[in-house]
């Protein structure tokens, strides 16, 4: 049976980043049959740009306040397909993603398969590998993976809670972390699950978030390699270091407590997580500062910003 795909993208303040966004997605071989552009700029540009542009597909224009899962939502509640695909405002996709996206679903259609990620083609970003860069990666990489903090592995939460994403792997499999700039879904699972609003700041971890939930409603994950695109990074609306590692901190006790706390023995690598992400941070002063004011936060139960 053939599915009717929603392309949802959630920006702000990123015009200049959601055309070239928009470019590569009119570029699909498989259109999607819906855009829905959910923005909290603090301008209607986007808008008036939409209504001057004229685009094979409907496109569905919502302002909304500002907070990534609190705009996912809304994007969801606004759109009428049966698969829903996010993207960020800053990526490049590959011509077949939907395409490859659709028929992994049609695959597994009777399998329980409630989402999809994709694979993200510059792991990271548009950094240059200078010798220095290749040096405190090496250095930095195996601290992280002592404390189990790396990003990259099989594509399953550790035992502390922290997600890995499979990006480095080329072949498909079941997962359970999705990763947030490139996940689809069946409509039926936000009938069972939601973006968390209740997530501190702009919801940094709301894939982390989002796939617990599916996973917890019955569904299961599927990761599918050729389905790739390039994360721009655009440097508008970035935090500083200050501001991410407080969040990171904040945001990840959050979710330990939500969804991991009643295991008794995940608890000693919850704070192996934490000692850890202190001492990657010692050689960057506004990270260090962050990642001791989100510990203040959370062990003095401060409110969050």
């Amino acid at each position: 049976m053939t599915s009717t795909i929603t392309v949802i993208i959630c920006t702000r303040n990123r015009l200049d980043d959601f055309r070239e966004t928009l470019a590569s997605l009119m570029k699909q071989k498989r259109l999607p049959d819906e855009l829905v552009v959910v923005d909290s700029s603090d301008t209607r540009m986007l808008e008036d740009y939409l209504k001057s542009v004229s685009l094979p597909v409907a496109a569905k224009y919502i302002h909304s306040a500002p907070g990534l899962t609190l705009q996912r939502n809304v994007g969801v509640k606004g759109s009428a397909g049966d698969l829903i695909c996010f993207f960020d405002d800053d990526t490049e996709l590959d011509e077949n993603y939907l395409a490859i996206i659709e028929a992994v679903f049609a695959r597994h259609d009777l399998e329980g398969l409630g989402a999809v990620g994709g694979r993200l083609e510059n792991l990271f970003g548009d950094q240059p590998m200078t010798v220095h860069f290749r040096l405190e990666r090496m250095v930095f990489g195996f601290l992280r993976f002592v404390f189990g903090l790396d990003d990259y592995g099989s594509g399953r939460f550790r035992l502390s809670g922290m997600a890995t994403f499979p990006h480095r792997l080329m072949h498909e499999k079941y997962i359970e972390c999705l990763s947030g700039g490139l996940m689809s879904f069946r409509r039926e699972v936000f009938k069972k699950a939601q973006f968390d609003e209740g997530l501190p700041g702009y919801g940094l971890m709301e894939d982390w978030s989002i796939s617990k939930s599916v996973m917890d409603a019955g569904y299961k994950i599927y990761y599918e390699p050729s389905a790739s695109l390039i994360h721009k990074e655009s440097p508008q609306n970035r935090f500083n270091y200050s501001r991410w590692a407080e969040m990171f901190i904040v945001n990840y006790d959050y979710l330990f407590q939500k969804y991991w706390r009643r295991d008794w023995y995940r608890i000693p690598f919850y704070y192996w997580a934490l000692i850890g992400f202190l001492i990657v941070n010692l050689h960057n002063r506004d990270a260090l500062h962050g990642a001791i004011s989100g510990l203040k936060k959370i062990f003095v139960r401060l409110p969050a910003a």
